[in-house]
């Protein structure tokens, strides 16, 4: 076996995987409108050529379409995702929509199939936040109800902070090489492709338990679709891609750190500032397991 040609063979199909059939010379009279055209799809109502009568395997076509199993399938989107990530987002985001599986619905279809691997498996449930303090009595009981929801919903949770990335992406990758000065709407695209992705690893994690395994896939899963979505070398890449998650993370805590003295002025304990202190020991009790 000629290792580097099938290498050269698959970096040819990450960079161009579509083959586009040629339309049909014959003429066809279109089932829906009755328009006489030459082609796959009729000018006036778009259906496509060779559409009849139902059968079975009008059926089951209809119930696969659910799930993404027919024309730009869930599944092979997904294989794309994880083989050519950045090429295919890109692909996306420039304008070649057929590419790919309608993000946001398969965002909705892997995020339910994640729900019901962890209801069969029976996982328990774990985060990275702790509800176990007590440190304004109780009219700060409502805190302690929402560090409890994200410890309940990780899954939830890492979705919310993956949206912090979508302006540190904006201004960090503004000049790149390649897909330069995308807008906020593609950068929204771009993190729901991501959300998919650690979604996709994070069942991996639920099935198997290897929480390092899916770290250690998680990044290089990034690294790999930042530098082939925006073409920066290794280097440039890399130390992009840590600022992003440095800013994204600043940007997180800074608003979580807002809401939170928004609420402790609510609850009448505090002003503004002393609300934002207070959640400053609280966010080093958390880290260090230290007193607040």
């Amino acid at each position: 076996m000629d290792i580097k040609a099938a290498y050269r063979r698959f970096r040819q199909w990450q960079l161009d995987p579509f083959e586009y059939k040629a339309k049909s010379p014959s003429s066809h009279r279109c089932s829906n409108c009755g328009t006489e055209f030459v082609g796959n799809f009729c000018p006036i109502c778009s259906q496509r050529e060779g559409m009849g009568p139902i059968t079975w395997s009008s059926v089951f076509r209809s119930i696969g379409e659910v799930w993404g199993l027919h024309n730009r399938s869930l599944v092979y989107s997904l294989v794309q995702l994880f083989l050519r990530p950045g090429y295919f987002i890109g692909d996306y985001i420039s304008g070649k929509r057929q590419v790919s599986f309608p993000p946001v619905k398969m965002l909705a279809l892997v995020a339910l199939l994640g729900v019901l691997v962890d209801y069969l498996i029976g996982s328990p449930i774990t985060g990275v936040f702790n509800n176990d303090f007590d440190f304004a009595g109780d009219k700060m009981l409502f805190i302690d109800n929402a560090f409890e929801w994200m410890n309940l919903h990780p899954d939830v949770m890492s979705l919310i902070l993956l949206c912090y990335l979508v302006l540190p992406n904006y201004f960090i990758f503004r000049y790149a090489p390649r897909n330069t000065r995308h807008t906020l709407p593609q950068g929204f695209f771009i993190q729901v492709f991501t959300a998919i992705a650690f979604l996709v690893i994070n069942i991996f994690y639920d099935l198997t338990s290897l929480i390092w395994v899916a770290y250690v896939l998680g990044n290089l899963w990034q690294f790999f679709a930042y530098k082939q979505l925006f073409g920066y070398g290794y280097w440039g890449t890399l130390w992009r891609m840590v600022a992003t998650l440095v800013c994204a993370h600043l940007l997180a805590l800074l608003m979580l750190g807002i809401d939170f003295s928004i609420h402790m002025i609510k609850a009448g304990e505090s002003d503004f500032v002393d609300g934002f202190k207070l959640f400053i020991k609280l966010l080093n009790r958390m880290l260090t397991n230290s007193d607040v």
